[in-house]
Order: structure tokens, then sequence, then C-alpha cells
């Protein structure tokens, strides 16, 4: 077994092995986090907003990471009664951080950034297989409001809307199997199949189609639509507000949303953009060059040019006179097609590196606790504060990591 001639020696031994695994750390978050900004840049992406719960949890780490530090500094001095108490002190603040991250990934996690999943509710989707009649009319779904006789349903009545609709889904995650048996059915409320045209029926043995039984893949397709509904998830897979709570990204662009659509935004481009665009544009029985920036008429610089010309499907550029802009243009079929076959990869990256980060805060609080007891049994002193200094540090490793994993998050992704 190894013995040490001192503490001192101790000391930095203890902090050399501490070292060394931080920057394996370090080494294995850097491949991650330069993973997370190569694959945001290519097809699409989610951008997310964090739940408040982790700006107070960044307070609490801080301020647990400062009492720790004065921890050592008074078993230094030999003060063992300050030492304990500091311990403590840093102790409740590193679990309350604990506890508060719990709270934040738990609501990352209710708002639909599962481990796996699609960016859309690609199965069961408002108005894709199914929709709800109330009476005779339909009750639709323009992507962000329940539309019924052309106005916008009030809270009330979507809420009786999922009452209705949670007969089929109930409170769990996936269809169990059943025979659909719902009451009130047609009172007001009743189901349209849209790829059989034709309502759905109540019958003694439970919901029919053109008089015969539902299969378990229609079973299935209808307890998902319910779900999406139930859950404010009758298009996106994330809940919340486009814009304020998430945002999705094209090639690190970020799109527009509007009503199930998504455009490119409009914007004015800048000189290198316009040096890159090199074709040739016809308009008004002219042949135009457009190339380094500039306009050309038979090898003439044309300075009051002004039209629109695709620069590519889905792109158009505008140009009138100096000023040279791609316009607010919708994705194309292609585009669309990917989007709805798009995986959340972003929140599969968050949940990796939460899942590491929460090793890291495991180890790390599990330290304090045993310094803590080892602290008020008088086990360190200025001639010995070796374990406690390697916890220190370990501990000012993991606040950094997770300020830095706050802003890369928050920020960057």
């Amino acid at each position: 077994m190894q013995q040490f001639s001192s503490n001192k020696q101790r000391e930095k031994v203890y902090i050399a092995i501490v070292i060394v695994g931080l920057i394996a750390s370090l080494m294995l978050f850097a491949g991650l986090s330069s993973a997370v900004l190569v694959r945001k840049m290519d097809k699409f992406w989610v951008n997310i907003n964090l739940p408040f719960a982790f700006k107070i949890s960044t307070i609490l780490i801080l301020i647990s990471s400062i009492f720790i530090y004065y921890a050592v500094k008074k078993a230094k001095n030999s003060d063992k009664k300050s030492t304990v108490y500091l311990l403590v002190l840093s102790l409740i603040f590193s679990l309350a951080f604990g506890v508060f991250q719990f709270i934040g990934w738990s609501k990352y996690y209710s708002q639909g950034n599962a481990i796996k999943s699609f960016i859309t509710f690609v199965y069961g989707q408002y108005g894709q297989s199914y929709i709800v009649y109330n009476g005779e009319n339909p009750i639709e779904y323009d992507g962000e409001n329940y539309i019924f006789n052309g106005e916008v349903m009030q809270t009330n009545s979507v809420d009786e809307l999922k009452t209705f609709l949670r007969q089929i889904c109930g409170y769990g995650t996936s269809f169990q199997g059943s025979n659909l048996k719902l009451s009130n059915y047609n009172n007001p409320y009743s189901i349209f199949d849209i790829k059989k045209n034709s309502k759905l029926e109540m019958s003694s043995s439970g919901l029919t189609i053109n008089n015969s039984p539902l299969s378990e893949g229609q079973k299935d397709e209808l307890f998902k639509f319910s779900f999406g509904v139930c859950n404010d998830q009758p298009f996106f897979m994330l809940k919340g507000k486009y814009g304020e709570d998430f945002t999705i990204a094209l090639n690190g662009e970020n799109l527009i949303y509007n009503k199930k659509k998504l455009y490119f935004p409009a914007k004015e481009l800048s000189d290198k953009e316009r040096k890159a665009i090199s074709q040739k544009v016809y308009q008004s029985g002219n042949e135009y060059i457009v190339k380094n920036g500039q306009i050309y008429l038979e090898d003439k610089v044309v300075s009051d040019f002004e039209g629109y010309f695709q620069l590519k499907p889905g792109i158009n550029i505008y140009i009138k006179n100096d000023f040279w802009e791609r316009t607010k243009e919708e994705l194309n079929a292609n585009q669309y097609a990917e989007f709805y076959q798009t995986s959340n990869v972003s929140s599969s990256f968050v949940w990796v590196l939460t899942f590491i980060h929460f090793l890291h805060l495991i180890m790390s609080i599990s330290g304090i606790i045993v310094v803590s007891f080892r602290a008020n049994k008088g086990y360190y002193n200025s001639e010995n504060i070796s374990g406690l200094k390697a916890i220190e540090v370990f501990w000012h490793f993991v606040g950094l990591l997770w300020l830095y994993l706050y802003v890369f998050l928050e920020y960057i992704i």
C-alpha cells in the first residue's frame, strides 16, 4: 500500500488524481459539444429554452462553492467548529442545487423533450387521421388554436374537448388495449376518420367504422390522437409557445412558424452572400447575368435592376437597385417531408450531457457528505486537509461545468 512521507505529499497526489479525472471529463464534454455544434448546422434542430429552475440552481451551486472554499481556509487554521459549520452549509446548498436540478429536468421532460422523440407528433397529429366534430360541424386546429365555426375556442370549451378524449387515452403514455366504449358519444362530440371519410359510430361493443370494429392499429392511432390533444401536443411533440419556449432551425437558421407552416425568414444579403451568387436571370425578354454582387446586361453593369429570381428551390432573391433580399419563403415539399420524419436530436444530446453531469453531481455531493463527517471528528487541521482540498477542487469543477452546460444549452444549442 502506498505510504506518504507527509500530508503535503498526500494532498498533491489526491489533487493530481482529481485533476486527471477532470481533464478526462473536459475532453468528453468538449467532444460532445463539438458534435452538437456540427449537427446543429446540418438539417433540422430544436432550439430549447431551459426552465427557470435552472437559474435558481445556478445561484445555489455558486453559494455552495463559496462555503466550501471558506471551509478549507478554516481547516487550514485548525478551526474545527467553523469548518464543520461551513461544510454543512455547503452540503445544504449542494442538496438544494440537486433538488432544483431535478425540478428543472422534470419540467424539461414534461415539455415533450424525451430522450428520443420526433419534433412533430408524427402519429396521431390532429387532422392527420382523425378530427373531432361538435354536432355536425368539425373542430379544426390551425397549429395554434382550435377553431369552431370560424372562431377560436375558449379555454373552457377546449377543456370539454379534452374531457371527451380523455376517455380514450386516460392518463397513460401508451395504448394498453380497449374496446373504446365512450359515454355521451354524439352528445355533442364525435370523431371523424379522415382516411375513411366517415364518422366513427358507437355500438354496444365500442367504437366502429363503417359497421366494422376498429383494428388494433386504428385504436393505437386513435389513442395517440387523443393523447396529443389532452397533453397539448396536437402538432409539435414539444409543449409551449413557439418562439418563446422553443424554435426550429434548419441548417443553423431559425425558422418562422405560423399555422402548421414553416418559413425561412426574409433577410438582406451580406456582401459575401451577394458575391457568391452566379447565374442568369431572364426578365422582360432580356438576359441578365448576376455575378460578383453585380447585375450585368450585355456586359454592362445595371444599377436600376428590380425583380425576383429563384436561387434554388424554395429560395427566392429580390433585388431593387442596390438592395438584395432573400424573401420570406415557405419550406418546399421535400423539406417538409424531412421535417416530419426528423427526430429531436437536440433533446438526445441534452440528455447524454445531463447524464454525465448527474454522475459528477452524485460523486461530488457524496464527497461533501464524507468530508463533513470527517471534519466533525476533527480529521482536518493545519497539517492535514488533503481529502477536503480534493473535494473542494472537484466541487468547484462541477460548478464551472454546470455554468458551461447552462450557457451552452440556453444560448448555443
